[in-house]
């Protein structure tokens, strides 16, 4: 796939590999879904439940005059070629909201067991943020009273954020405890690096994404023990390599934004294949679905 550093590609693929692909259409959907029954009782009020959690679904569709190298590679991935694992892509409309999965976003979601918790087989107990009215920040922060040590090598502990060739990831934690939100950046072949712990922002930080990231085929972002931890929220953007000073600072600007990522999908069947005219050794329709999985399927 071609080098194409800015927002009319999309950064499409396996940690193993991954480059600039076509942006799908417009309309796309990335519609979340999550559990939820309503109805009517016997009288006549009005009843409704659902799940706090949600996961992301996506249908992609591209122009009817696609190449065939083009329809082939999004079938090639779903064939597992380039790497059996997870399909990770960033939508660029959130490069400057928060491209963090809405979990590791706001980890007081797995409160009460409604969501995966951000360390894997400890919930959370809800507690009352104590500020962050400037920043918007959730009202509830998780709390957790141990968090056991290990490290970024147990996959189950992390979630994956990919870098875009050209682009500079910028993050920040609103936490406190002697535990520690950390970042293990991974290299560009595959290796973990040492893991860097974010920086603790206060609720009414000026700066909420001071930590910078670039380089390699992107970040595991986890949680090291042993200790305590509040977690309030969590954020990530992306400014391209070189941008001017104020572009940087619009950047690390509040408020805080729910995370409008995913934690890795896979395909759902396969993608579609519509050969539409024979021109320029061909012209191609295809499209795609994808299942948010990863905080799931790795038991997050």
């Amino acid at each position: 796939m071609a080098v194409h550093p800015n927002r009319k590609a999309l950064w499409f693929g396996t940690e193993e590999r991954m480059g600039w692909f076509p942006t799908p259409l417009r309309g796309a959907d990335s519609t979340p879904e999550g559990w939820g029954t309503s109805g009517t009782l016997l009288n006549g009020g009005g009843y409704g439940f659902n799940s706090w959690g949600t996961h992301k679904t996506y249908t992609y569709e591209w122009p009817e005059s696609s190449s065939p190298e083009v329809a082939q590679m999004m079938k090639s991935y779903r064939d597992g070629t380039y790497g059996r694992g997870l399909i990770y892509f960033i939508d660029p409309l959130a490069y400057t909201t928060n491209i963090l999965p809405a979990l590791w976003a706001d980890p007081s979601m797995a409160v009460g067991g409604e969501g995966p918790s951000i360390v894997p087989g400890v919930e959370p107990e809800g507690v009352p943020t104590s500020s962050g009215g400037a920043n918007f920040l959730p009202t509830s922060s998780a709390y957790f009273s141990s968090v056991p040590a290990g490290d970024a090598s147990d996959v189950a502990r992390t979630v994956f954020i990919p870098i875009p060739e050209g682009f500079v990831l910028h993050m920040g934690a609103f936490y406190s405890g002697s535990a520690e939100i950390c970042v293990s950046p991974v290299s560009s072949s595959g290796a973990l690096q040492p893991a860097v712990p974010l920086t603790p922002l206060s609720p009414n930080a000026t700066n909420i994404a001071p930590d910078t990231f670039t380089g390699g085929r992107g970040v595991r972002l986890w949680v090291r023990g042993p200790g305590d931890l509040t977690a309030t929220a969590l954020i990530a953007r992306l400014v391209k390599v070189g941008a001017n000073p104020g572009a940087v600072a619009q950047i690390t600007r509040g408020p805080w934004v729910g995370g409008q990522g995913h934690s890795g999908c896979r395909f759902q069947g396969a993608p579609t294949y519509v050969t539409n005219s024979p021109i320029a050794g061909g012209r191609i329709g295809f499209a795609a679905t994808f299942r948010e999985v990863g905080s799931w399927e790795y038991g997050i």
